[in-house]
């Protein structure tokens, strides 16, 4: 095998039930080795069925993609990868504590760091209650050398970086913002006709059992609708009784990108949100976004032509934006058009020229 000019670092995750930074490093793994020669590395994360000497020795090959493999290493095993291919580039796609073998690579090589910021860990860590200390401890030094070491972040918002601001110096110069892509399933689905007068379907978006997405704005202003909707969560976990909730499980892409099909808005009530791939997708399928003004991807938003923006400490003003879409038919059409339309700015293929261009400013491409 050549040696790779970028080996990417992360989560790979061969279903299609997928977290949003699982997508992402799968996504752009693919549109990257389209054209160039790469490897990506993970790590043997199951402790129930790894052992010691897997998580430091072990190396399996996990499968291909376009000639391309993606390996399975332990920590000694990638280290001993990255002094025999020497990369150029090592891009940390989805955070992941083994990570930290490439920091301490490049204290011996010229190799940099490409770090793609999904989400600030240590503010997650300190509102997940149930997160062991020694974890917390663990990820903290890690997330924190990934901000000292690297060339170049990658961050989803504004939010996101203020976010990461509040707990590490960050230097400016090597922040690059790259929003996060939607896969063409969720724009070729069929449109049904709607009829817009039927009970709504409206999708939140968000672990309704994390306290940061907003769920109980959403309870609140939901109670007092007085028109028919149902509320579809995404969730394994059913810690809510009321009649118009209904709870699915994650989909793989093509189901969640037909179900997305016939739903009629999408509400993210996040006070931290540093994108929110759901609502993009469901824009794509034709659904109204509605989002606070702290998720990341509401800069997308036109007001009034493409979705709407709310204040979460205003709880009418989402109840009067959820009443107006639904009395008013050809509002809901226009920007139901005018949503789907973000497909053409957040598609994979455009998003990953914004990743080829990081990679090419930090070396050339062959």
């Amino acid at each position: 095998m050549k040696n790779p000019k970028i080996v990417f670092l992360g989560r790979y995750n061969q279903s299609e039930i997928l977290s949003g930074p699982e997508k992402v490093a799968k996504r752009i793994f693919f549109e990257h080795t389209k054209v160039n020669s790469s490897v990506f590395i993970e790590y043997f994360f199951d402790g129930n069925k790894y052992g010691v000497f897997k998580k430091l020795f072990g190396s399996e090959k996990v499968t291909e993609i376009n000639s391309s493999p993606v390996l399975k290493k332990g920590i000694f095993s990638l280290l001993k990868f990255l002094f025999f291919n020497k990369p150029d580039v090592i891009h940390i796609i989805t955070y992941e504590r083994f990570c930290i073998t490439a920091v301490l690579y490049k204290f011996f090589s010229g190799a940099k760091i490409i770090y793609n910021v999904h989400g600030i860990v240590a503010y997650e860590n300190s509102i997940l209650r149930d997160t062991k200390t020694m974890y917390i401890k663990k990820d903290e030094f890690a997330e924190s050398k990934f901000f000292k070491y690297s060339d170049v972040y990658i961050f989803l918002s504004d939010q996101s970086i203020q976010a990461a601001e509040n707990y590490y110096q960050i230097t400016e110069s090597k922040i690059r913002m790259v929003p996060n892509g939607i896969d063409r399933d969720f724009h070729k689905v069929i449109q049904p006709v709607k009829d817009l007068k039927k009970e709504f379907k409206i999708v939140f978006s968000g672990d309704p059992v994390r306290k940061e997405k907003g769920f109980d704005l959403i309870k609140e202003v939901f109670y007092e609708l007085n028109f028919p909707f149902r509320l579809y969560l995404l969730s394994n976990q059913k810690i809510h009784n009321e009649d118009f909730i209904i709870y699915l499980k994650p989909m793989d892409t093509v189901k969640f990108s037909e179900f997305l099909s016939e739903s009629d808005i999408v509400i993210s009530a996040a006070g931290y949100e540093p994108f929110s791939m759901t609502v993009t997708e469901a824009m794509s399928s034709g659904a109204v976004p509605v989002v606070s003004q702290e998720t990341g991807m509401s800069r997308y938003i036109r007001e009034n032509e493409n979705g709407f923006i709310f204040n979460t400490k205003n709880p009418d003003e989402l109840r009067s934006i959820l009443t107006k879409i639904y009395n008013d038919p050809e509002l809901h059409f226009h920007i139901s058009q005018n949503a789907k339309k973000i497909y053409d700015q957040l598609n994979w293929e455009i998003v990953y020229n914004d990743y080829k261009n990081i990679y090419t400013k930090l070396f050339p491409l062959k």
